[in-house]
């Protein structure tokens, strides 16, 4: 996951092809005309210190008259520049505007082609909000490329300019493009090596933020009164962050005086070359000129490079982000799913002592109903989680129908799932597009979305929305507001729609009422023959018509069995629910 040098000329040269390419790629008409404007521009100042000499040496030899041409040229050259420069502005942010939605695009891609160990991946997250937050700068690095090739052939035409009036002039003001150069390339450096550690403390910072203003956590932080204590937890994050920011101009600041001074010293040098080689009235007015002009290429450019081999941690990191994840693989939701069975899965995760799950094993066929049930921390949700694949195992097999799971690609695992967590998505679309979410597929009909609703007894509830399936849902785009149990129904409705050969409820319904729970469990038993139903649960009237429990106890399944032959005196799960039961 460590990022690679970026501040050698070889990654430098890599992020330049990046940035052009890409532009090129994705605005060629737009990429072209800001070159053909940057040459141009880069051009006209040498062309107005040629133009002054000559205006010099006519006036001077020739009068008034004669002067007029090399006049009217070298007002035409300073127009020119003046609405060659607002031309390439414009241009430049027409650009950035295209490349911005690719990049930002292109990263939503990479999140959404991520598969569950990485999306839980501490590190991985960094480096995507990483990204998420640089795309301003990315966007602009084609043309900060450009700039930079633009100041460099700036300073260089200069100095051809020069160069007849003042060899060791032109030769200083070219050689003052370096100090800049090494300022810049040192600064990168730094960016690069605490780019992880800034995007850690930036993502803390946001995250902390969303909970002071998002609705549920938002309300729940005000009727504890900690939502002071949050807000300084973001502001100590937003602080750590802004102290490598804060280090980094530092040294820009210290390495920017370094290199004026040593900028300056060179013009310097170069002015007096102009006044002790001569050259007449005409070559001391277009050394002088070209001096002080070359004085802001060399800066220009010095800037403009720094800002390319900046931006070279930026890209790279990018790029990294970019090689995360492949082109997604479709999924084809596979309903169809004879068999599971589970073979002594040992889970582990990392960092943890001991195991969250020791020699777990489960079976279940098509048509079958099987409950998981224990106390919190007991490992039921780790074992749904190492059944499908969200976590890895240390030990153990999964087999679908006799097939090893991990020999399916995780595009192929997932198509024979179907989960609904406590911890289901609230997704503030409409209800079309929030139901619809269940399944990859793009043609999903109106008709289905109703029937998915329905089973999730949900209909009735859609139906007296104004709009029906286009009522956007939530408050925060001023959509209808839902409570728990009602988006617990839109999130089932995923689930019948998805329609997937073996279906994992963790708690479907703890947020709604007893008597639309029977409903909910009375529309799975119904629809449970085409279907392994795979159920997490601590209410104990719901795991009567269950075909088979697991009881799990720290991580160990320690009884299996019927309702009946479970509540057999002195069993464990009598136990756990001899509260519910006496009730």
């Amino acid at each position: 996951m460590a990022a690679p040098r970026v501040v050698g000329p070889r990654r430098v040269l890599a992020g330049v092809r990046w940035a052009l390419s890409l532009a090129a790629r994705r605005a060629p008409a737009w990429f072209l005309l800001t070159v053909g404007t940057s040459v141009v521009l880069a051009l006209v100042p040498a062309a107005q210190v040629r133009a002054v000499a000559w205006l010099v040496a006519t006036s001077e030899h020739a009068g008034f008259r004669a002067a007029l041409i090399p006049l009217v040229l070298l007002t035409a050259l300073v127009g020119l520049g003046q609405v060659i420069t607002s031309a390439e502005n414009l241009i430049g942010q027409r650009v950035s505007l295209r490349l911005m939605r690719d990049l930002n695009a292109r990263l939503a891609e990479v999140a959404a082609a991520l598969d569950p160990h990485q999306v839980t991946d501490a590190r991985v997250h960094a480096l995507l909000d990483g990204a998420r937050t640089s795309t301003f700068q990315l966007s602009r690095s084609p043309g900060a490329v450009i700039s930079a090739l633009s100041a460099l052939l700036a300073a260089l035409a200069l100095g051809a300019a020069i160069w007849p009036f003042s060899p060791l002039a032109a030769g200083l003001v070219v050689l003052a493009l370096v100090p800049n150069l090494v300022i810049f390339a040192w600064s990168a450096g730094f960016q690069d090596a605490r780019f992880e550690e800034a995007a850690a403390h930036g993502a803390r910072f946001r995250y902390l933020l969303d909970q002071l203003v998002g609705g549920r956590t938002a309300t729940e932080l005000a009727t504890f009164g900690t939502g002071p204590r949050v807000a300084r937890d973001a502001d100590h994050a937003h602080s750590r962050m802004s102290q490598i920011q804060d280090r980094l101009y530092a040294l820009l600041l210290r390495g920017d005086l370094i290199g004026g001074l040593v900028t300056a010293v060179l013009l310097g040098g170069a002015l007096i070359a102009v006044l002790a080689e001569g050259g007449g009235a005409a070559g001391l007015s277009a050394g002088v000129l070209g001096v002080i002009a070359g004085l802001q290429a060399t800066r220009g450019a010095g800037f403009a490079v720094g800002d390319v081999i900046a931006a070279g941690p930026v890209i790279a990191r990018f790029r990294q982000v970019r090689a995360l994840a492949e082109e997604p693989a479709r999924q084809h939701v596979h309903p169809d799913v004879r068999r599971l069975e589970v073979r002594d899965l040992t889970v582990t995760y990392p960092g943890a002592p001991a195991p969250a799950l020791r020699d777990a094993s489960l079976t279940a066929a098509r048509g079958e109903m099987v409950a998981l049930v224990g106390v919190n921390g007991a490992g039921k949700t780790t074992l749904v989680h190492a059944v499908m694949g969200i976590v890895d195992r240390d030990e153990g097999q999964v087999l679908l129908e006799g097939v090893e799971a991990d020999e399916l690609s995780s595009a192929q695992r997932f198509a024979r799932f179907g989960l609904v967590t406590q911890e289901f998505g609230r997704y503030e679309m409409t209800v079309r597009e929030a139901v619809a979410l269940g399944s990859p597929r793009e043609d999903v009909a109106d008709p289905e979305i109703w029937a998915a609703l329905d089973a999730a007894r949900a209909g009735a509830m859609v139906r007296r929305f104004p709009d029906g399936l286009d009522t956007q849902l939530g408050p925060q785009f001023g959509g209808v507001g839902l409570s728990g149990g009602q988006w617990q129904r839109i999130a089932l409705a995923r689930i019948h729609l998805r329609g997937a050969g073996i279906r994992i409820l963790d708690e479907p319904t703890s947020a709604i009422d007893a008597e639309a729970e029977q409903e909910v469990f009375a529309q799975l038993r119904e629809s449970s023959s085409r279907h392994i139903t795979i159920v997490v649960s601590h209410r104990a009237w719901t795991l009567r018509g269950m075909d088979r429990i697991y009881v799990l106890e720290e991580g160990r399944v320690v009884e299996a069995g019927t309702f009946p032959e479970l509540m057999a005196p002195g069993t464990r799960f009598a136990r756990i629910f001899a509260e519910q039961l006496a009730g």
